[in-house]
């Protein structure tokens, strides 16, 4: 195999390793009764910044793409789960932040999550090989 076939095979197992976790994972949260991951990944996002965030500094804090991210924080901001507040340095922006029931309601869906993450590693160890090779490959 070349090491662009072997590069290629790697990709092809990781992007396969990703979309069937992130499948398994939001079935999981369903299943428990949890909101979607995307509502955990903004949650996370916001309790690591105790300061908050800007809206637009998101997309970088997040795991996951959020393309309907504004749609998204109105949401959670309905649900009681963050706030939006005026940025302290220039008063013009609006800054993020996690509320103690966000807060809360983050802790119940983290062992749901972390149970589906476990289960989704073990299985992911079919394509180590693809991963390994991808990993172990010289960058040029």
């Amino acid at each position: 195999m070349t090491d662009f076939e072997t590069r290629e095979a790697a990709w092809i197992a990781l992007n396969q390793i990703h979309a069937r976790a992130h499948r398994n994972i939001e079935r999981a949260l369903q299943d428990a009764g949890m909101p979607r991951l995307d509502w955990y990944d903004v949650l996370w996002a916001l309790e690591c910044a105790p300061d908050g965030v800007r809206p637009y500094q998101m997309q970088e804090a997040l795991l996951f793409e959020q393309s309907g991210f504004s749609r998204l924080a109105m949401r959670l901001e309905k649900e009681g789960l963050i706030i939006r507040r005026k940025d302290k340095t220039d008063g013009r922006g609006l800054v993020l932040h996690i509320t103690d029931q966000g807060k809360a309601l983050r802790g119940k869906i983290w062992p749901v999550y972390r149970q589906a993450i476990d289960q989704e590693m073990r299985h992911a160890s079919e394509q180590k090989d693809c991963l390994t090779a991808l990993l172990d490959l010289p960058r040029k």
